[in-house]
């Protein structure tokens, strides 16, 4: 008989900051039309980030409702009210709190000054999955790649990377089952940080 083939996915660090507003003035309170609404095909996610370039915003709340990453059971909605950027000295972004995989609606208290920009970044979150697989390259200077929990206090996965600009695929031993991210309850998630690491993909399943 042949072997069981599971379903697995890669996913990569990224980030846009225009991915659900482009560059525009938000004319009144009330929704704002999204361009786009889903983050992680797969349950991954990341933080919403607003960005002012020239006007301080902070007086503006942002009522962002959205899939939190990480619930495997009930209702993933959350809602979050996040305080626009002060970009009155210069470009500033501000980020939300959760991590998310999709965004239901962002709601403005008012209309802004100037124009915003309504994106994500901030580290890649994971669901609850099994990595699989790690590549990456490096920048030159030895660094580290790291999973956490936020229910945990070790981290799920780490590895130091080596003084090195090269890239590293088949170097990093991982058991066939994977390291499981997301074990602890209802409400779990990891966080991918890196350090001195130009970019990464995970295989995940």
């Amino acid at each position: 008989m042949p072997s069981m083939q599971y379903d697995v996915w890669s996913v990569s660090a990224d980030s846009d900051d225009d991915y659900f507003f482009a560059n525009a003035t938000v004319g009144g309170a009330g929704a704002i039309a999204l361009l786009k609404v889903n983050l992680g095909t797969n349950g991954y996610g990341y933080k919403v980030s607003i960005t002012s370039s020239t006007d301080d915003e902070s007086g503006v709340n942002f009522t962002i409702v959205g899939d939190k990453v990480g619930y495997i059971t009930g209702n993933p909605s959350v809602t979050e009210v996040l305080a626009g950027p002060d970009g009155s000295g210069g470009a500033a972004t501000v980020y939300s709190v959760n991590y998310y995989s999709r965004i239901t609606s962002i709601t403005a208290s008012a209309g802004t000054a100037g124009a915003v920009k309504i994106g994500y970044g901030s580290n890649l979150a994971l669901p609850r999955t099994r990595i699989k697989g790690l590549y990456y390259v490096g920048s030159g200077n030895a660094g580290s790649i790291v999973v956490t929990s936020p229910n945990r206090e070790f981290p799920l996965f780490k590895i130091t990377t080596p003084t090195s600009a090269a890239s590293f695929a088949d170097s990093l031993f991982i058991p066939s089952e994977g390291i499981l991210v997301g074990s602890e309850c209802f409400d779990d998630y990891g966080i991918v940080t890196v350090s001195n690491v130009t970019s990464y993909t995970l295989i995940c399943g």
